[in-house]
């Protein structure tokens, strides 16, 4: 059963997200050496990770020429920030995959890169690539204790980026005045995240209980406001936070509640205006 979610307002506007979607026209072979040229991989995807992006993709190349059908080849290439587009210019190979899918790590996070993916035959032809795909890898972690202020003051604050300390994702003192939030505990004995510096706005993520962060496409483009929110378990919470060169996006997921702290899973985008949390 779902269970509502309570909210203070204390404020509220909508911020706008940045959010990359790139379809690229492709119109030359990648030096396949055969003459079969099997169709591209259809709804290419991503998952934005903590120093990698996983792709996938629509498996139905290998189910409909099962006897043509050797590999796919994964390549990648700059994202141009300036023109918002991927540069054609350069795009490299990444790797190979037999699955309908392709993890590609170590990369930087914060780091826009585009994807795409093309069909290799058994007899070495090679198709068009499929349409190209942009995304950031982001930071991440899990299983992070929280206290509630009244129980444990000097580890009741959260930071997504502490930029004097050049770190990400902090447990802190709930009194300092820098924190994206503490954990508060109401007179009913509920716990609340209560946003701490006046510009820092979230939301609810949905109305229900989800799995795990990667059930969050990107951060909303709108309907951010200056609020409290209830912690419940399984809840996710999304938050829109300007500093100096933009705004950036973190989210949290209940994992557990205790009764004098929260257990959260947390991610972290450092690109500025850059919506990708998880998935796209």
């Amino acid at each position: 059963m779902s269970r509502s979610i309570r909210w203070f307002i204390l404020a509220a506007f909508p911020l706008a997200a940045c959010n990359v979607q790139i379809s690229t026209p492709d119109d030359g072979y990648y030096g396949g050496s055969g003459n079969t040229r099997l169709p591209a991989p259809s709804g290419v995807v991503s998952i934005s990770l903590d120093g990698a992006i996983q792709l996938s993709w629509n498996g139905s190349v290998v189910v409909n020429y099962p006897n043509q059908f050797r590999h796919y080849r994964v390549y990648s290439t700059r994202y141009l920030a300036s023109s918002g587009r991927c540069d054609d210019g350069g795009w490299s190979v990444e790797g190979t995959t037999v699955s309908d899918g392709f993890l590609v790590s170590n990369l930087l996070n914060g780091v826009t890169r585009c994807y795409a993916v093309s069909t290799v035959a058994q007899d070495g032809g090679e198709g068009n690539r499929s349409a190209a795909r942009a995304d950031t890898p982001r930071h991440g972690g899990s299983f992070v204790l929280i206290d509630a202020f009244d129980a444990r003051p000097s580890s009741s604050g959260w930071l997504f980026h502490d930029i004097s300390a050049g770190v990400v994702g902090v447990v802190s003192d709930g009194r300092r005045n820098d924190l994206d939030f503490r954990v508060e505990r109401h007179i009913d004995g509920s716990l609340w995240f209560r946003p701490i510096r006046s510009s820092e706005r979230l939301q609810v993520f949905g109305n229900a209980p989800i799995p795990d962060l990667t059930w969050i496409d990107r951060a909303p483009s709108s309907g951010y406001a200056f609020i409290e929110a209830e912690v419940v378990a399984g809840y996710a919470y999304v938050f829109a936070i300007p500093q100096a060169d933009g705004v950036h996006y973190g989210a949290l997921r209940v994992a557990y509640t205790g009764r004098d702290y929260v257990v959260v899973d947390w991610s972290y985008q450092t690109a500025p205006n850059n919506a990708e949390l998880m998935r796209m």
